[in-house]
């Protein structure tokens, strides 16, 4: 809608080449994402380490819980290599892991079926309660009845499976002296992937961060400095997580992607013979197509010989190519070739397909 104004009053291709610029500040902004650096001094469930230790004052141990509640055998693999390091440093002193694929998949299974019955059942429910609303013709109180009868069932879902989640839950405790040993090994290990955190007991705010840990913004790549920049000038100061970066970065592609691609088909509209539209219109879902195999190709390359960062960068590259031959388009010239076009064809007798004007303006 916005840029749909813009476009009357500043015209189509003003609005289409500030979208494509809009879509490359969007890119150069995404290549400086970055998670924020891990803290110490927080609450168990607050810490964001892969795998936090609290100490428990009853039973003078110390209870591990897993970032995502994923587990050990979530995030370390068996016999992946990439997990050697941190394996032989540290799995000795965690709780033992179960890698038993017979009783996991059994497990799953079992859960799985049981929350697809659940959700059948509710969704019954929800629609039997909806339907039954509906023919009382309770107009606007209708309206909000079946509003509240749908927010009940997703509080008593969301109760639900709390509950089963607490109940599938397993303590894994370590000792005293394996959180020693833990934190003793820090040193030794770091070229691994993963963070750990002490909290409380003897062991307190002890913690370790892998130098290949996704809060290590400086891998080596040729921009990662530009991410370091952005998380401690910007995302840090804002208290803005990754996550409501990619969110961000979500709703500007959104109104970008589809300014862009509405006002391209509103200036093509105007390009082309409204005799020959269905022709013109295939060639450029064609062309649209094709195109989209560029940046798909360019991305893979640099991915390859640098990193994400450098990649999502080279797509502005496209973008501002895209937009340097938009502002070369003598818009006024192509209009006035397409009427002409469509003058000689008429006196041709070519039929105008009917109702066809040309794809509207958006």
């Amino acid at each position: 809608i916005l840029f749909g104004k813009l476009a009357n009053i500043k015209g189509t291709k003003f609005a289409l080449m500030l979208s494509l610029l809009i879509y490359c500040g969007v890119a150069v902004i995404a290549a400086g994402f970055a998670p924020l650096e891990l803290e110490t001094d927080v609450a168990a469930d607050d810490s964001g380490h892969d795998f936090t230790f609290e100490w428990d004052e009853d039973l003078q141990q110390y209870n591990m819980t897993t970032l995502y509640d994923r587990g050990y055998e979530g995030w370390i693999g068996e016999s992946s290599a990439g997990d050697d390091e941190f394996r032989d440093a540290f799995e000795g002193n965690f709780p033992t892991p179960d890698y038993s694929t017979e009783s996991a998949g059994a497990s799953t299974i079992g859960t799985g079926v049981l929350v697809c019955l659940f959700i059948l059942i509710l969704l019954g429910l929800l629609g039997g309660a909806m339907v039954y609303i509906q023919g009382m013709e309770l107009g606007f109180k209708g309206a909000l009845l079946i509003i509240l009868v749908v927010l009940v069932g997703l509080v008593g879902a969301s109760i639900l499976a709390d509950k089963a989640a607490e109940a599938e839950a397993d303590n894994k405790f370590i000792t005293p002296d394996d959180a020693t040993a833990i934190v003793a090994a820090f040193d030794e290990a770091e070229d691994h992937r993963f963070s750990i955190l002490f909290v409380g007991g003897p062991e307190d705010q002890a913690s370790e961060v892998g130098n290949q840990h996704p809060t290590i913004v400086d891998q080596g790549g040729p921009v990662d400095g530009y991410a370091d920049f952005m998380r401690s000038n910007l995302w840090a100061p804002m208290g803005i997580t990754v996550s409501l970066q990619w969110i961000i970065l979500g709703l500007f592609v959104g109104v970008a992607m589809g300014a862009a691609g509405a006002q391209a088909r509103s200036m093509f509209s105007m390009l082309i013979p409204e005799t020959r539209t269905s022709e013109f219109f295939g060639f450029f879902g064609f062309l649209g197509k094709s195109a989209a195999m560029i940046g798909t190709f360019l991305y893979g390359i640099t991915s390859g010989l640098f990193d994400s960062r450098v990649a999502i960068l080279t797509i502005t590259i496209v973008i501002l190519l895209g937009t340097y031959l938009t502002s070369r388009v003598d818009l006024e010239e192509g209009i006035r070739v397409a009427a002409e076009e469509d003058r000689i064809a008429r006196a041709k007798g070519v039929a105008q397909p009917s109702g066809s004007t040309g794809e509207p303006a958006e």
